[in-house]
């Protein structure tokens, strides 16, 4: 199916991206508690750890479902420079069409995200929950230290916020994307576009303010 046609290697994107989509609003909604403080963010993330190996099967599913989605649009985007007649022929079109800046982006994008994500495993999910950066002020506080002593380093911050900003211009293309993928009429074209973009700003804007939120505070 994935190297089969056009169509279907777009259905494909489209399918692994609403997945993704499902787990990028409920992951902002656990990531959104720790404005709730420690207490109610190292609860949320006892709960999950508490599934144990559980775990490992969504986890495993969701890197599978995200290696998909990035191998299917690479497809994608080679297989139209190819047919605009190479790398210069498709900069060009690039630059001089009607292409959104997603969309001129989205392969490049999406390699950053993909970098973002397994440092971001690393960093957080894989790591010592109560060795040396959860502590604040001599005092272990978990996960919610970590966060907090990690997005304290303001090159840390920026980095994550980059991330976001990327994920922000990925969303904008992918929602439309996924909208004309399953005909939708073109007369709502309009519609779908100010929504997707809408969307893309809010969960862009949600996710970097974490950051910004612990930066401020802690300085």
């Amino acid at each position: 199916m994935i190297l089969g046609s056009s169509i279907a290697r777009k259905q494909t994107v489209a399918i692994t991206g609403f997945l993704l989509i499902f787990f990028i609003i409920t992951h902002l909604g656990g990531n959104l508690l720790i404005y709730a403080g420690p207490a109610v963010f190292n609860s949320y993330a006892h709960k999950l750890h508490g599934l144990g190996p559980l775990l490992l099967i969504p986890r495993t599913l969701l890197f599978f479902i995200f290696l998909v989605h990035i191998f299917v649009i690479h497809i994608l985007v080679i297989q139209n420079i190819k047919a605009r007649g190479g790398f210069k022929r498709y900069a060009i079109d690039q630059a001089v069409g009607n292409r959104t800046l997603g969309e001129r982006i989205i392969l490049w994008s999406g390699l950053y995200i993909l970098v973002f994500v397994i440092f971001h495993i690393l960093d957080f999910a894989m790591a010592d929950q109560s060795g040396p950066r959860s502590l604040l002020y001599g005092k272990s506080y978990g996960l919610y230290g970590m966060v907090f002593n990690s997005f304290r380093d303001p090159v840390h911050g920026f980095l994550y916020i980059v991330a976001m900003c990327f994920l922000g211009l990925h969303l904008s293309h992918g929602v439309q994307s996924f909208i004309q993928t399953c005909g939708f009429r073109p007369r709502w074209a309009h519609v779908f576009q100010k929504c997707s973009n809408y969307f893309a700003l809010i969960m862009a804007v949600s996710y970097s303010s974490i950051p910004v939120y612990i930066y401020w505070m802690s300085h």
